[in-house]
Order: structure tokens, then C-alpha cells, then sequence
């Protein structure tokens, strides 16, 4: 817990105990013993505790919820880098096995698109020649995926090899303060396949 929360959570305990302190003066009880034969109710709670619990339930809610945003983010570019990650292994392993030449295309059927780079729509496997989508890959455009070169696809050689290399895409959340959260998928010149954190290839 942060320095600032732990102070945030005293002030509100100090604050319950003197609330707590000053009901029981107005109401002239003093704090008696539990009788032993009613031990049953020790495990009763005063209004004022009730308050403070939940005072401090929302105190602390409210400090967490920047990183669980942030966590929520995180996962959305993870998901997003390992799914095409793996479409581009089922076009690759499909093209070896058959012979024939498949591609990661853009999808286009949601608004907004910029341009060919676009790919916050997601994206579909197909087998070039014969138009079959193998899977498809819909996104909501909650990331921007920017894919490096204008062709809108990434076709893969009979081979089962990458046909464009040096390319990469990045996917990154659109809020700047969630700029650190980037990822980047390489092709080196020689096909092969890395991601890394960051905006560009290294």
C-alpha cells in the first residue's frame, strides 16, 4: 500500500474512533466488560462502525481503481499481440502443409479506419487463392493497432515464410498515459518473428 493511501486509511480510523467516542459520551454509556455467559454478543457492530468499514472500503477502492485500469489495459494488448501472434503460426503452418500461399488481412468493417495500416478492426486468415477464411480475428477498436506497411496484409509464402520483411505491428492503448503499455510485433529480414515492449523494432 502506498504512503499516501496508509495516511488516507489512519485519517479515517482516527475519524471512526472519535466519532465512536463521542456517540457513546452523548448517549452516557461507558464501555462495560462482555459478559461471559453472552459472548455471542461481541461479534455485534454499532451503527458508527458500520460507516467507518464502509467509508474505509470506499477509500481504498477509490485508490485502487487507477491501477486496475491500468492492469485492465495490460491485458487487452497482451490478448490482443498473443491472438495475432498465433493467427500468423496458423497461416504459417497451413501454407507448409498445403502448399499454398495464405495471409493476415485487415478487417474494414467497422468506422473510423485511417487508412491501410489500420487493423483495429482485427483481422482474418485466409487462403489467398481461393478467398477461405480460416479464422477470424474481430477486434472492438478499443486499441490501436497499426500495422507498418500499407498493403493491408501480411501474405505468407508457400514456404510457410513471411512474404514482407522488416515489417512490425504495434498495438498500444489510445489514452497517453497508458503509453508505456505498447507492444511491437518484428519480422526481421530474414522472416523471423519477435514482439517487444515499446513502439518500434530494435
Amino acid at each position: 500500500m502506498s504512503l499516501l493511501s496508509q495516511g488516507v486509511v489512519r485519517v479515517v480510523l482516527k475519524s471512526c474512533a472519535a466519532r465512536g467516542a463521542l456517540s457513546d459520551q452523548a448517549a452516557g454509556r461507558m464501555p462495560s466488560p462482555v459478559p461471559r455467559n453472552h459472548a455471542a454478543s461481541a461479534y455485534g457492530f454499532s451503527l458508527a462502525e458500520c460507516l467507518c468499514a464502509v467509508a474505509l472500503m470506499a477509500t481504498l477502492s477509490v485508490l485502487a481503481l487507477p491501477s486496475l485500469e491500468s492492469l485492465a489495459q495490460r491485458v487487452r494488448v497482451d490478448m490482443t499481440r498473443d491472438r495475432w501472434l498465433s493467427d500468423l503460426d496458423l497461416a504459417r503452418s497451413w501454407s507448409a502443409r498445403h502448399g499454398v500461399v495464405s495471409a493476415l488481412s485487415r478487417r474494414t468493417d467497422c468506422p473510423g479506419l485511417a487508412d491501410a495500416r489500420d487493423w483495429r478492426c482485427g483481422w482474418q486468415v485466409v487462403v489467398v487463392n481461393s478467398a477461405q477464411v480460416l479464422q477470424e480475428s474481430p477486434l472492438t477498436g478499443e486499441l490501436s493497432v497499426l500495422y507498418s506497411t500499407t498493403t493491408g496484409e501480411l501474405r505468407i509464402a508457400a514456404s510457410g515464410d513471411p512474404m514482407t520483411a522488416g515489417a512490425s505491428l504495434r498495438i498500444k492503448p489510445w489514452r497517453a498515459e497508458w503509453v508505456s503499455l505498447a507492444t511491437t510485433i518484428c519480422l526481421n529480414i530474414a522472416g523471423r518473428v519477435h514482439w517487444q515492449s515499446g513502439e518500434g523494432c530494435a
